[in-house]
């Protein structure tokens, strides 16, 4: 996501960011706005709220894998 996070704060267009806390691995987006960014305590509740902000959403419950093999059918 920091390609996507950086394309827009190249083009001076704020960028959302949702981070996960952890204690001693992960930090925040450099390049997402700082008042745009959540951090979650726990993944479930970054994927709801990812979930629910979203105007499209595709599960792929077996993985990518599944993708392939569906269109491979065709």
């Amino acid at each position: 996501m920091e390609a996507a996070n950086r394309g827009a704060s190249d083009a001076g267009a704020p960028s959302i960011g949702f981070n996960i806390t952890l204690p001693t691995e992960q930090q925040p987006n450099a390049y997402s706005a700082p008042e745009l960014t959540f951090r979650f305590h726990y993944f479930a509740t970054r994927k709801m709220h990812l979930a629910m902000r979203a105007n499209a959403l595709a599960v792929f419950p077996g993985g990518f894998g599944t993708l392939d093999e569906f269109f491979s059918r065709f």
